[in-house]
């Protein structure tokens, strides 16, 4: 009988030692909870905090490699601003947004330290703009047009006003002008087909006031203009002429200057006749 009360007392022990076990494991799983959830939600505040205050917006949004394109434009393409969150800035969806636009060859977004964020582009050439239904269209160097509208219209001081060409004429005016320098290219304020000369039908109107005339081929040779006009002593009512195949330039009486007529034979004797009586 004693044997028995002592394993059911000893039974009883264990019962309240693993009771006692289970009740602790079950408190410190409860603190152990408690602790994280209190850390999870401080960290949720803070964070919250943080994203509602701004330090945690864009600090400042550099952009380079810009000529043409107001940085405002590109800006305003890439869709950011100083509210905007400079951790849930993603490069390459910004990228794709300024892409986009026709004027826009190449872009790269980069987020640096400081909260910085740096659009770095690379434009497509101007070659100059044409009318087309009444509204001007701006002309890039791949052939492509681009309607200009009223927010635009700074652009059209970066190139010259091309009237007389066809559809082809203008897509090889594009790719020539495209093998000239910009600050070239910006210092033409018109170009206009000239078909009286056969071979040189292509009227280029500097800023400057010079007039030159050339073939599409010939257009290149725009890239020496400024040694040219230094080297070449022109009479201002003359006019420059670029020959594509030779390269060679000269200066000449313009197109539109009167010759005078040599007088006809039966006039030159009849003279001679008055003479001699």
């Amino acid at each position: 009988m004693l044997d028995d009360k002592e394993k059911l007392l000893q039974k009883n022990t264990l019962f309240t030692i693993r009771r006692n076990q289970r009740q602790t494991s079950a408190y410190e799983r409860a603190r152990n909870f408690c602790f994280f959830l209190s850390v999870f939600l401080c960290l949720l505040l803070i964070g919250g905090i943080y994203f509602l205050s701004g330090a945690s917006n864009i600090y400042r949004i550099a952009v380079t490699g810009d000529h043409y394109l107001k940085k405002e434009d590109i800006i305003e393409l890439s869709g950011l601003s100083k509210n905007s969150k400079y951790l849930l800035t993603i490069p390459m969806q910004i990228e794709n947004r300024i892409r986009k636009d026709p004027m826009i060859k190449d872009v790269k977004v980069r987020r640096l330290e400081g909260r910085l964020v740096q659009i770095e582009v690379q434009e497509k050439k101007v070659i100059g703009y044409t009318p087309e239904n009444g509204l001007n269209v701006l002309l890039l160097e791949d052939g492509e047009k681009v309607g200009i509208g009223k927010e635009r219209m700074y652009l059209i001081a970066y190139g010259p006003f091309i009237e007389g060409f066809d559809e082809e004429g203008k897509t090889k005016l594009c790719k020539q002008l495209a093998k000239c320098e910009s600050k070239i290219i910006e210092q033409i304020s018109e170009i206009h087909h000239f078909p009286q000369l056969k071979y040189q039908d292509v009227e280029v109107i500097m800023r400057d006031g010079n007039y030159i005339f050339t073939s599409v081929y010939g257009l290149e040779i725009l890239n020496h203009y400024f040694d040219m006009e230094s080297s070449i002593v022109t009479n201002k009512n003359h006019c420059y002429y670029f020959e594509d195949i030779s390269g060679n330039a000269y200066t000449s009486a313009c197109p539109w200057e009167e010759v005078p007529e040599e007088p006809a034979e039966a006039e030159t004797e009849e003279q001679e006749a008055s003479e001699t009586e």
